[in-house]
Order: structure tokens, then sequence, then C-alpha cells
């Protein structure tokens, strides 16, 4: 029960309208409401609450402590440093995607709720979400990871987190123990910790979460499954575009990280003596500026305790050891058009693919003819080849392994482009999102492009609420097709929101590319 002070803070936080305040174990908070026009469900939505202390640079994050008056939860926190620069700004503004809402800072571990008003305690399925961006970039108050409409039309709880990237998350010194170098990751953990111990107040069922990530967020989410916190903090997992058990020739490595490292002590002077106090006195604005300058590539190493090594074999080994991973259910897919965004300015296959998997190059494109369907083009064929080797076909080997070791395993596939929010590019990298959390364009809307959504967030939502019955189609080797591969300005007649369709039928070229993951 929340005491009455607690009530008073609330009404005094809103002026004349008292608003939602829940008790966490480092006291009160008070959040705000809200309302869709699809919906007569509202929603209670805690912004920006903190899940670990200002963390001290280059070093692994700390639980946040106790306050001693109510936390106002109205606003979003700030997001962690973002690394950008000229071509990941380039690609934010054709896709129209705005910067996070609260900007930016170090003091940055923070986390967002979105619960049904009515949830009793303890009593919904909780998705986490973790974002994407390259292990670069990324922010839970992104405008299109409102959690609002999927808790509203689904009656779940969800939770966004932010974590550090690049060189702040993932520092590369040798001098840093090899488990304190993946602080992204840990910053993951802490949150899920916050998780276990908070959720039952504000609405959600500890034992009932499921983890979901995209791109690097998805490479996150397989990483917690494969070396899994004890206890394990979730039951089910959601992977979107990324993994990180099946390894192609594209993956950052450790040495292009510690290069990296390298060439900002050089920049900051700080190569000599204690490089990490040096760095500690940078600013971190000079910071970001240098590696966005440099080119600078930080990211994850293996670690075999956030990441590990032999994944796969792990997976595989589970069968026999049921402990070595968390065997728990999993639903893995991509786009229809993935790379078409990624690979923008690239028209030569040939040149772009050579140095890569070299005398292979002429093997794949022969099996990717041009003019053929979804290679009209070069950039066209470059992407398709691009979108199956590097993601598709990647989910498919990650899928039939995963089934393989006994693990009940589904798969998806997003396929649509809609006149409000086509750029040109299809079913692009990042496309699916809003689909998933309702936040596409509402302006000028279709139908069917209403009934993908709703048909998204109910597949999510039903895994989560029960993750051995699944999103709602057949297990592996079946697929969940998203959209029927409706593109802008094309006729609905006789497509499907969903449809279920034999992987086979998508997934006919990948063994082309077995030889080629590790």
């Amino acid at each position: 029960m929340v005491p009455l002070i607690l009530l008073g803070l609330a009404a005094v936080v809103a002026g004349s309208k008292p608003l939602p305040t829940a008790i966490i174990d480092s006291g009160a908070i008070v959040g705000t409401t809200t309302t869709l026009p699809s919906s007569t469900a509202v929603v209670n939505k805690y912004l920006g609450v903190p899940f670990g202390k200002p963390p001290v640079r280059f070093s692994p994050p700390e639980p946040v402590g106790r306050w001693s008056t109510y936390y106002n939860a109205t606003k979003w926190g700030p997001a962690c440093i973002q690394e950008t620069g000229p071509a990941v700004d380039f690609l934010f503004n054709l896709l129209d995607m705005p910067p996070p809402l609260g900007g930016e800072d170090e003091d940055c571990l923070n986390l967002n709720v979105f619960t049904p008003a009515d949830a009793s305690a303890g009593s919904k399925a909780v998705l986490v979400w973790l974002y994407g961006g390259a292990f670069r970039n990324g922010a839970s108050a992104e405008p299109q990871y409102d959690g609002s409409s999927f808790a509203a039309n689904q009656d779940v709880v969800v939770v966004t987190i932010n974590y550090r990237t690049n060189v702040f998350g993932f520092p590369a010194d040798e001098s840093i123990p090899l488990k304190e170098r993946n602080l992204g990751l840990l910053d993951q953990r802490l949150a899920l910790e916050w998780v276990t111990r908070n959720i039952a107040g504000l609405g959600g069922d500890p034992s009932k979460v499921t983890i979901v990530g995209e791109s690097a967020g998805a490479t996150s989410v397989d990483a917690l499954v494969v070396t899994p916190p004890e206890p394990v903090p979730f039951r089910a997992a959601i992977m979107e575009s990324g993994q990180t058990s099946v390894q192609t020739s594209f993956d950052t490595t450790v040495k292009s990280c510690e290069q990296s490292w390298q060439k900002l002590l050089n920049a900051t002077n700080c190569a000599s003596g204690n490089s990490i106090e040096c760095l500690r006195a940078v600013p971190a604005q000079d910071l970001k500026k240098l590696a966005i300058k440099g080119s600078l590539v930080f990211g994850p190493v293996r670690d075999d305790f956030t990441l590990a090594k032999k994944p796969r074999q792990r997976r595989l080994n589970s069968v026999k050891n049921e402990t070595s991973i968390a065997r728990v259910p999993v639903l893995i897919g991509s786009n229809g058009d993935e790379a078409m965004t990624t690979i923008i300015g690239q028209n030569d296959p040939k040149k772009y693919l050579q140095p890569v998997i070299g005398n292979y190059t002429d093997l794949l494109l022969s099996k990717y003819p041009l003019g053929s369907p979804g290679a009209h083009t070069q950039h066209e064929r470059l992407s398709l080849i691009i979108t199956e080797f590097q993601i598709q076909c990647v989910s498919a080997a990650y899928a039939n392994e995963s089934a393989f070791a006994g693990i009940p395993t589904w798969r998806y596939l997003f396929n649509a482009s809609f006149p409000n929010n086509e750029r040109g590019y299809g079913a692009y990298h990042t496309s699916e999102i809003p689909f998933v959390f309702g936040t596409y364009p509402q302006a000028n809307k279709t139908q069917f492009e209403e009934d993908v959504s709703k048909s998204m967030q109910k597949a999510w939502a039903d895994f989560a609420k029960d993750p051995y019955k699944g999103p709602g189609w057949a297990r592996e080797p079946a697929i969940g097709i998203f959209g029927d591969g409706v593109k802008a300005g094309m006729s609905v007649e006789g497509k499907k929101p969903l449809r279920t369709v034999p992987s086979k039928k998508v997934d006919f070229r990948c063994p082309l590319y077995l030889p080629l993951y590790t």
C-alpha cells in the first residue's frame, strides 16, 4: 500500500492531478500517465529511473543507492554518450530518426517502465528491451522505443534500459581485467538485477521476464542466453536482426578494438604512465570527438563471462550440460531488406565482397544474377547478398542449431513497407521496431499497416506470456512472415498480416553460406 504522504507528494508533482506512485528498493518514484486514441487502457510511465550509481569512467557499474525523498520519474533520463559521425548522422536524417529525448551524459544508467495502470503487484508478463546501434550509440529514450502502445494493447509491462556503448562502454586497455572490459554488457546485467528486485511493485512478475533486443541489442540478448547471470533473470529471449553465436567474416575483432584504443591514447597524449587515469581526466565530449574523427571502433570482447568464446559449442553441449547456457525458448528473426541502408552508395558487389570472402565471391555472385528477383540493380544485388549472408541465413543457422539442441525455437521474417514510412529501402534494418512498439507514423496509416503492427505486438506478447506455447505459429523449421511482402503502393488484396510458410521457401540459398560461418 502506498503511504498517504507519498500520495500527497504525487499530487504536488502533478499540480492538481495525482500521478502514479510506486515503492522500489531505492525509495518512492512518481511517474506520469498516458492514454492512446486506439485504446481505453491507461498506462503508467516511470521515466529515467536510475538503476546504477553515476558510473566511474571505464569501471564496472554499481547498484544505485537509496534516496531520502521521492524520485521524479516524469521526464526522460539522459542517454549514455553517443558516437555517431557523418555517416551515421546521414542515415539518421535519411530515416527520420530523432535524437534521444533526454540528451546525453555519462551519468546515464537509467531505465523506463511502461505498465498498465490497473496492474496489480507482480501480475503481468515483462519485456525488457535492449537497443541496437552497433555498440556505438543507442538510447532507451529514443521516441521509437516508447512502450506505451505495447503495454496498452497487450496488457504487459515494458522496460527499456540504457547501457554504455563505444569507448565508454568497451574500453580496450590491457590493464583492465578481461571480465571488466564489457562495461555495456555489465550495465545490462545490473539493469536486469533491478528488474528482478523491483518490477513486482510496478505490476510485473519477476518470474515472467522476456529479454528482447535488436541488432547489437539482439547480440546482447544472445550473450545473456549463452553466458547467463546466476540466477537467470529471464525465462525467454527474442532476437531481432542479430545474435552472437554464428559468426561471419564481418565481425569486429579484438585486435581492431585494441588498435583503436592505442590511437586514442596517442591522440590524448595518454600513451605513457597510467593511461586510464589520464583518459579519465579528458572531457567526455573530447573523447567522443576523437573517436568519431578517427573512426575508432570499440565493442565487446569474448571474455567467457559476459560473452562466450565458443557460443555454438556451448549451445550444442547444453544438451548434456543444461546449466552451461540458459535453455530458454527463443524467437529469432530478421527483415527482408536488412542491408539496403547499411550499404548505401555501394554499387560494385565484387569489389565489396572480394576482400572479405575472397575466391568465394564469384560463386556467390553466380547465384544472384543481375535482374533476378530482388536484384534489379547492382546495389539491390549486393544488398540481397549481405542481407542473407550476414543476418537472414545466420538466423536460420542459429534457429536450426537451437532446435537441434532441443530448445523451443521460433523464427519470423518482417517483410513490409508502407507509403507513410517508405524511404525507398523496403524492409530495411531497424524498420520492424516501430511496428513492435506501435510507434510507426499515425498520419496516413493504412488498415493493413495497423494490422501488421498489432500482429507483431500480439506475437511478442503471447511469447512473453507463455514462451513454451510460442508466438502463434509452428516452431522451426516454420517461419512466420509479417507483412507478406507488401511494398508501398502495392495492393494488399489477398495479403495477410501474418503468414506461416516452411523456412526452406525463404532460405533456399542459405546452404551457400554455411562454410563461411564459424
